[in-house]
């Protein structure tokens, strides 16, 4: 089968699937993976020295809408979602918290 192809269609096909490989590779790689358990208890006190912050989703193996807190001290927490000090920050533009995808 792959030898009957004409020299048209592989070259027609050939720079098709390098784009549909680099596209996906682009995409994949605007999304930060993190390897977190799932956050299941939640603060809502402020966090002064905040270095990251990513959006967890509800999903099929954690049911909870979080935010995960990155220190600058590289200390991991998990905020509510309706905590009012990160809605007003996140409203006001002074943090960006990008869905994270879980390999935990």
């Amino acid at each position: 089968m792959w030898t009957s192809l004409s020299l048209s269609r592989w070259i027609f096909l050939l720079p098709l699937t390098v784009i549909m490989f680099g596209s996906a590779s682009h995409v994949d790689a605007a999304v930060p993976i993190i390897n977190l358990s799932c956050c299941r208890s939640f603060r809502s006190s402020f966090v002064p020295k905040v270095k990251a912050c990513y959006e967890q989703k509800p999903r099929h193996d954690c049911d909870f809408h979080a935010f995960l807190i990155i220190t600058k001290r590289n200390k991991v927490l998990c905020v509510g979602p309706a905590a009012p000090w990160l809605q007003d920050k996140i409203n006001k533009g002074g943090l960006h918290c990008p869905p994270v995808v879980s390999l935990g």
